[in-house]
């Protein structure tokens, strides 16, 4: 499987899990919509370009298939990377809090991920997880979680 298929499969899978989860909430009207209409509009969006991406994907014309962990592994690793680096902020954005977390995770990611520079990496971390606090904290009154800072 190529990886235009691959990427497509992977959002016709995340939409159809969206579509699953948002058709029970309640829609609302024209001019008060109600909680379901972000994320079914969001999912049946990722539903077609997913189905599109699949169909239209190229296939794997004349490569051979690689075999091995090892060869898995160099293939995938920064998808592998960025999952294991999102499932690890999962389970400490709670105990450490929002905002140390996310820094760190943006941290990480600028500089393992995205290879930046260090002194880069932290000046746009810091910079875009200081943001996101202050946009859902302050701006939206979102309650994240406080963790180390009271």
């Amino acid at each position: 499987m190529s990886k235009e298929r691959g990427g497509g499969l992977i959002f016709l899978v995340a939409g159809i899990y969206g579509l699953i989860f948002s058709i029970p909430l309640p829609l609302g009207q024209w001019n008060q919509p109600g909680p379901a209409v972000f994320p079914l509009a969001v999912s049946i969006l990722l539903c077609v370009s997913g189905a599109w991406w699949f169909v239209e994907g190229k296939g794997e014309q004349g490569r051979g298939a690689a075999t091995g962990l090892g060869e898995f592994v160099r293939r995938f690793a920064t998808p592998i990377r960025i999952v294991g680096l999102t499932a690890v902020f999962i389970l400490l954005v709670e105990p450490l809090g929002y905002l140390l977390t996310s820094t760190l995770y943006m941290f990480i990611m600028f500089l393992w991920v995205s290879r930046y520079r260090l002194w880069l990496a932290a000046v746009l971390a810091t910079s875009v997880g200081v943001g996101s606090w202050l946009f859902f904290e302050k701006l939206l009154s979102t309650p994240l979680p406080n963790g180390l800072f009271p």
